[in-house]
């Protein structure tokens, strides 16, 4: 199963068009998604980037006060950064996004999940922070038969004051009694 999810997550990686060179959702794709079975891989990659590692206090934010390592990320646009929790949990958080092309671009990367998977919208009501600033979205890939998926969620805030506009996360979670235990992270957006 493993083996079989690490492939389908790679494909969407380079089938997404023309968003911005620098959105959130082309660096989710290039670090979670690509490397979400091959952490080290991603560890690795961020160093040989020239990422600076966040500083502990810095980072907790952003691991959601689990163990495990953030990169800063700037680009021309807006500073991002780049985590990836102990328990798999990786995430990409923008400190500012337009939303509804930061929707746009999550649903086209991860809307429709390569074959043998199904991708099935998922109700997002328990994944990110409930108020008028924010809108969270959620998908899952899976085989009727597998006992995990893998679940995506996009929470974005129109918030001036909001410490990041878009967080998209990627996750390995149980599927049985639709168990999110691996997420959300803690913060708002």
């Amino acid at each position: 199963m493993r083996k079989l999810l690490a492939t389908a997550a790679l494909l969407p990686a380079f089938a997404v068009a023309s968003p911005p060179p620098d959105s959130i959702n082309d660096l989710f794709a290039g670090t979670c998604m690509k490397h979400f079975y091959s952490q080290d891989a991603l560890r690795k990659a961020m160093s040989d980037t020239g990422a600076p590692e966040a500083p502990p206090e810095k980072a907790e934010f952003f691991l959601g006060g689990n163990p495990g390592k953030a990169w800063f990320v700037i680009a021309p646009s807006t500073a991002y950064v780049v985590a990836l929790r102990d328990d798999t949990v990786c995430a990409v958080f923008a400190q500012r996004a337009n939303a509804d092309q930061a929707h746009a671009g999550f649903s086209a990367l991860v809307s429709t999940a390569p074959v043998p998977f199904v991708a099935a919208k998922q109700d997002a009501a328990a994944l990110g922070p409930k108020d008028s600033h924010t809108r969270t979205v959620a998908y899952s890939w899976s085989r009727p038969e597998d006992k995990d998926e893998l679940l995506f969620v996009l929470t974005t805030s129109d918030s001036a004051d909001a410490t990041a506009q878009a967080m998209a996360s990627m996750s390995l979670v149980g599927k049985a009694n639709n168990s999110f235990k691996a997420m959300p992270l803690r913060g708002t957006p």
